[in-house]
């Protein structure tokens, strides 16, 4: 579905029903989310502690740990972090009072526990600094894992300002490893957001006791995710969601994060510089998953994970109890399937920063060999392939021939864009580029169409890459509306693109912050909101008269000519009571007056308005201001010569006409 443009004074849009079209899917709107950062641990995952097996540095990247720690403690307001580390206490814990410490290899699980031996009369043990979420729930749940011969009591603690305000005592501790529970609440009036507290473990006495497995959880989790979290996915109707990664999956062994949670490995994860706990592993996912009502895209291990590892997953996945991997899946709680339909083959192998990259040719061999065990387990799945430019897609498909079903693409735009380019040149050049993205999709897709293939794409990762505050980024209004157009064009390819997961679910990538235990939407989270949940799934024909521009160049961005100041799309209900219009004025200063036309339908007197936009394309939400850009709503009467709407300077715009039958 072409969008028409000609260059004119006056704006126009006609938009035009069409005979035959296919509904646009609604796996053009999902999101991906990777072990990467913040986004799982203290990011979706509503386990509030850091470092909760208390392991030692190497699983941190040694070398890396000390400033992640100075960091932490400058953005926490805590002190003595780095220099625990020479103290003998994990890694984001600090000691407390007056005792001897040491990381012990007679662990629960993994390689190291925390040993504390009190020296004197007053208590012992370990702190770590933590927010706490206080402005929606006031109990949490506490648990860990403790042995002591001689010590028998141990006491977990909330403090604020040197001042306990919960306190519980565990009792019974014996030379055995054993699993200890506690409650914990905070009364009173909640402090402001960001206020400080130390969760303290302590025991008291002669003796020594080791610790390991020390859990935080607010008691309103969900399945063990933010409820925050969980709620602004749900209110924007996320139909799919992409995981475990990314560069991370590419070094995952999925049987890691399966079974108790309490008895699965901590590992240094494989791409990143932080740890990988393993608390959320298939399981988790799939829950979280059905909190949210949405689709799971499964990406599998093809950098050093094997064709026979990626089946076992499929079985565990998609197997019947009576299987073998199905039958582990029941005995940890779920018997019946997950029926996982979309599995990609591994992340970016093209790429030299990958775990186990590799040349086209080696990819299209090794694609083979994972389609046909996977395959062998679960004929109905579907496979994504690792697509990179045009003459890698092209190898692929002559090395795997009709086993390739749809080819990945990753545009992470910006990332080589100069530090000196201005914001306003750089802004200009990303919209040209969603201008320029069909013609892109068109010759990625054009090996497949030349050997006989149905072309189809699958657009698995999605951003702004930019990560310079002074420039457009993914935290900015700039990654809302050019992920507006990115989608655009994804719905005007008549089915090539056949889903988005745009990056990522929370924090690394905007769309959803988390901070201090706080939770608040970026801009581009709107984006999702108004797409995923606009009624409207039939593409109609839009053509645009009204002014354009040429956008500036900028190194590393492709040029883009001629760009219309309005990029939309119009799609029709099902039903077709109702017409859709969404429109992305791309202009950095320039409101666009615009008669609106709708041919061969008549529309209602009112139409409905849902608008995204800001003072700035560089505008955004914050920590101190979380609600700043959001969705603004209203209606709007229709004149007798049809509807004349003005779209402001960069702003997307949600028009919703009610259509007489």
């Amino acid at each position: 579905m072409r969008y028409d443009v000609t260059e004119s004074k006056r704006a126009r849009l006609d938009v035009r029903p069409v005979r035959g079209m296919q509904p646009i899917s609604r796996r053009l709107f999902g999101k991906f989310t990777e072990h990467l950062g913040s986004n799982v641990y203290n990011g979706i995952w509503a386990q509030i502690l850091r470092n909760p097996g208390l392991e030692g540095a190497e699983v941190f990247r040694t070398d890396r740990l000390p400033a992640q720690l100075d960091a932490f403690s400058r953005r926490h307001g805590a002190e003595g972090l780095a220099d625990a580390l020479g103290a003998g206490v994990a890694p984001f814990w600090r000691p407390f009072g007056r005792g001897e410490f040491a990381l012990d290899r007679k662990a629960l699980n993994s390689a190291w526990c925390q040993r504390v031996r009190p020296m004197g009369r007053g208590p012992a043990g370990v702190e770590q600094p933590i927010f706490l979420p206080l402005h929606r729930v006031k109990d949490f749940e506490f648990s860990v894992w403790a042995r002591s011969k001689s010590i028998k009591r141990l006491t977990v603690a909330l403090v604020r300002d040197g001042k306990v305000v919960s306190r519980s005592v565990m009792a019974g501790l014996g030379g055995t490893w054993q699993r200890y529970t506690a409650r914990l609440s905070v009364s009173g009036r909640a402090p402001k957001r960001g206020t400080l507290f130390y969760l303290r473990l302590s025991v008291c006495g002669r003796g020594t006791a080791w610790l390991d497995q020390a859990f935080l959880f607010p008691a309103d989790h969900v399945r063990g995710f933010d409820p925050d979290v969980i709620r602004l996915w749900r209110e924007a109707r996320l139909p799919l969601l992409r995981f475990p990664g990314g560069n991370f999956v590419s070094g995952y062994h999925w049987e890691d994060g399966i079974g108790p949670v309490d008895a699965r490995p901590t590992r240094p994860n494989p791409a990143w510089a932080v740890a990988e706990y393993n608390h959320v592993g298939t399981d988790e996912m799939m829950a979280l998953c059905r909190a949210i009502g949405c689709e799971p895209l499964i990406c599998v291990n093809a950098g050093n994970g094997s064709a026979q590892e990626a089946a076992r997953w499929v079985e565990y996945c998609n197997g019947d109890a009576d299987t073998e991997y199905g039958a582990r899946r029941a005995a940890n709680g779920h018997p019946h399937p997950y029926d996982v339909r979309l599995w990609e083959i591994g992340n970016e192998l093209y790429g030299y920063w990958q775990i186990g990259h590799c040349t086209a040719t080696q990819y299209a061999r090794r694609y083979a060999r994972f389609v046909r065990a996977m395959r062998t387990v679960d004929p109905r799945i579907e496979f994504i392939a690792n697509g990179d430019t045009p003459e890698w897609n092209a190898e692929v498909v002559r090395g795997s021939g009709r086993r390739v079903r749809s080819f990945s693409t990753h545009p992470l735009i910006g990332g080589a864009v100069p530090q000196d380019e201005t914001p306003e040149a750089v802004y200009q050049a990303l919209m040209g580029y969603a201008a320029l993205y069909p013609a892109l999709l068109a010759r990625l897709a054009r090996p497949m169409r030349a050997a006989g293939l149905t072309p189809r794409l699958a657009i698995t990762e999605l951003q702004v890459f930019t990560h310079r505050p002074h420039l457009p980024n993914n935290r900015t209004l700039a990654e809302a509306l050019w992920t507006a157009s990115m989608l655009n064009a994804a719905i005007r390819s008549n089915g090539l693109v056949e889903l988005v997961t745009h990056s990522a679910l929370v924090n690394h990538g905007g769309c959803v912050l988390k901070e201090c235990e706080f939770v608040w939407p970026e801009p581009v989270y709107f984006t999702h909101r108004l797409y995923g949940t606009q009624a409207g799934r039939v593409p109609m024909a839009v053509a645009y008269s009204g002014p354009c521009h040429w956008p500036p160049r900028v190194r590393s961005l492709p040029r883009a000519g001629q760009v219309a100041d309005l990029d939309a799309v119009a799609l029709a209900s099902l039903d077709g009571a109702d017409v859709t219009l969404l429109v992305v004025n791309r202009s950095l200063d320039r409101a666009v007056s615009t008669q609106i036309v709708l041919h061969d339908m008549e529309a209602g007197s009112t139409v409905k308005v849902r608008a995204l936009g800001g003072e700035s394309f560089m505008s955004g939400n914050t920590f101190e201001q979380p609600a700043a850009i959001g969705l603004q709503e209203r209606s709007v009467r229709v004149q007798r010569t049809g509807l004349r709407y003005s779209f402001p300077p960069h702003s997307l715009t949600e028009l919703v006409f009610r259509i007489a039958q």
